[in-house]
């Protein structure tokens, strides 16, 4: 009996109907278990998810970039069960999971870079965040297992049958690795199924790594190099770059690369149980009106790592923001590492040094009754009646609004610069000058004045007077690499431009070949009320004779490390008031 047009479309209503009924339910429950965690956690400062049902993604959890990092819940793929009770303890288990990435690890962009860069060591900059997933979700989920042992055991068995279906389905290696992983830390059988011997090295391995001081934090870093280390070939051998337009193979899904330059081939139980390992987690990602914060961060990040391992890591935490890297690298090193202040003399009040004989005549005022009954209990005018000496006090010194600042930086040949260098020394004398340079440019943004660049070499490249020092950065990393040649005309042009009396810092070698010229008009720009401070780098000391005519007008400094600069407040003091 052939079935009506009607019947058809009723029962296909009915389906929808059922399924509209369902996703509503799972939604209602997941937002008990939502709550829930966010309860336990004492209501982190995270947004509700995006409850969905996405057919297209197999992730349980994920960052909807293109929705303002919005936290994403896909419910499409969750095991059947048969309690309302088992689905709120599932999406409980998965949510404290996903919470505990923005409260325990990574938790922020810097931690997440520090970690990204360990990994790096041993695999590239796309794998690094699986290994760092890997060693994140390991250490979440134990710390968990700790407080909730029988919820999170009963979450990975529910979660490796829905990813074996229940049957002997193959799984990836990766995959396998993961479960045996877990099954060493909590000690206990998620099948009774034979396990893997081929990776049984590996996990005891990465196992013993993570569970050795287990709570100490501070070893996270060497942690995640050495499980990055094991690692490697399990990692190239499960994940392939496919490019834009690769065939994926059956079983396998496609994802963006962190870099977003190409494409990775990922075994889709791997995105069943761990959601994507290529995704970088952590709270401010999430965060909104957080540029301040995240350039603190980048900066901090910058301190005490190489160019060559910076930019990476940090793009793919976000931590850039603005800028270039090399820009960023250069203002964490010079961060905080010079002052420059300008002093001014206050006079200071009167002390009383010693007691004298107050006679009469003298004003009633000064008379000491204390110190006169002290000396005899029998007051006599002239004898026995004291009164103090003063004298003046020390004055003290104030600091006086800075003016503003030109620097005038050398980037000739003879300054080379190979800033990706790991040795602070290898990176040449044009190097240790923009860190210097930074520093000086970022002192004076802070105090809200205005600066200016000179970048010469056989030209002069200004960057004019201007509050953003974003214009100022771009001017000081144009190196030039010719010849040394004072561009005293700019530098008139800029003081004459100026404000305020600027203070006025060259920044150079001994290689100039225009002094002649340049010493006349410095000594003009002196006389006007400009501060000169010149830093010769790489020299030991002032040759006095070649300087005679100007070093009682401007004031050099020799220097041959950054941190010489440091000195610089003090030595501006002593010129000033010594």
């Amino acid at each position: 009996m052939v079935e009506s047009m009607g019947n058809r479309n009723i029962k296909k209503k009915n389906i929808k109907g059922f399924e509209k009924k369902k996703e509503q339910k799972l939604i209602k429950l997941a937002k008990i278990a939502f709550n829930k965690t966010m309860v336990e956690f004492y209501y982190p400062p995270l947004n509700e998810p995006n409850y969905v049902f996405d057919y297209t993604h197999l992730e349980g959890f994920y960052i909807d970039p293109e929705n303002g990092w919005q936290i994403t819940m896909n419910l499409a793929n969750t095991p059947l069960f048969i309690e309302d009770e088992e689905y709120t303890n599932y999406f409980h288990a998965i949510s404290m999971h996903e919470v505990s990435h923005y409260q325990i690890i990574p938790y922020d962009g810097l931690i997440n870079a520090k970690l990204l860069k360990a990994a790096m060591k041993h695999v590239n900059r796309n794998f690094a965040p699986i290994i760092v997933n890997v060693f994140a979700d390991l250490i979440i989920d134990t710390k968990l297992h700790h407080k909730y042992s029988d919820l999170m055991e009963w979450e990975l068995k529910k979660t490796y049958n829905h990813v074996t279906g229940g049957t002997e389905k193959k799984m990836s290696n990766f995959s396998n690795f993961l479960f045996q992983a877990y099954e060493k830390m909590w000690n206990f059988e998620i099948s009774g199924k034979d396990k893997h011997s081929d990776i049984d090295s590996l996990v005891n391995k990465i196992t013993d790594t993570i569970l050795k001081d287990f709570e100490d934090e501070t070893t996270w870093e060497k942690k995640v190099t050495k499980i990055a280390s094991y690692m490697k070939d399990l990692v190239n051998n499960t994940f392939t770059f496919i490019g834009t337009d690769g065939i994926l193979d059956k079983g396998k899904s496609k994802r963006k690369s962190p870099d977003g330059r190409t494409t990775i081939e990922i075994p889709e139980d791997v995105l069943e149980l761990m959601d994507n390992p290529l995704e970088n987690k952590n709270i401010d990602k999430l965060k909104q009106d957080n540029e301040d914060e995240l350039r603190e961060k980048a900066e901090n990040f910058a301190k005490d790592t190489p160019y060559s391992e910076f930019g990476a890591p940090a793009g793919q935490a976000g931590l850039l923001i603005d800028g270039t890297p090399l820009a960023t690298w250069y203002r964490g090193l010079a961060k905080n590492l010079i002052e420059i202040k300008i002093f001014e003399e206050k006079p200071g009040g009167q002390v009383p040094v010693y007691p004298e004989v107050w006679r009469i005549g003298d004003p009633i005022e000064e008379l000491d009754v204390v110190q006169t009954i002290l000396t005899s209990p029998i007051i006599i005018p002239n004898i026995t009646t004291r009164k103090w000496v003063f004298k003046k006090g020390p004055g003290r010194l104030e600091e006086k609004q800075i003016p503003d600042l030109l620097i005038v930086l050398d980037s000739s040949g003879s300054m080379g610069w190979k800033y990706m260098v790991r040795s602070a020394k290898g990176r040449g004398p044009y190097h240790t000058a923009l860190v210097a340079s930074f520093a000086a440019l970022h002192f004076a943004a802070q105090k809200g004045v205005k600066f200016s660049i000179i970048n010469f070499s056989n030209r002069a490249d200004t960057c004019n007077w201007t509050s953003d020092y974003r214009e100022a950065e771009r001017v000081l990393l144009r190196y030039q690499g010719g010849g040394t040649f004072l561009p005293i005309d700019a530098i008139v042009k800029q003081c004459s431009k100026a404000e305020t009396k600027a203070l006025v810092l060259v920044i150079t070698d001994f290689g100039i070949y225009n002094w002649a010229k340049s010493k006349k008009a410095l000594i003009e720009l002196a006389n006007q009320g400009h501060h000169i401070v010149g830093f010769f780098i790489g020299a030991s000391k002032i040759p006095q004779t070649r300087f005679k005519d100007l070093l009682n007008k401007v004031t050099f400094y020799p220097i041959s490390n950054v941190k010489d600069l440091i000195n610089l407040v003090i030595e501006e003091i002593k010129r000033y008031y010594l």
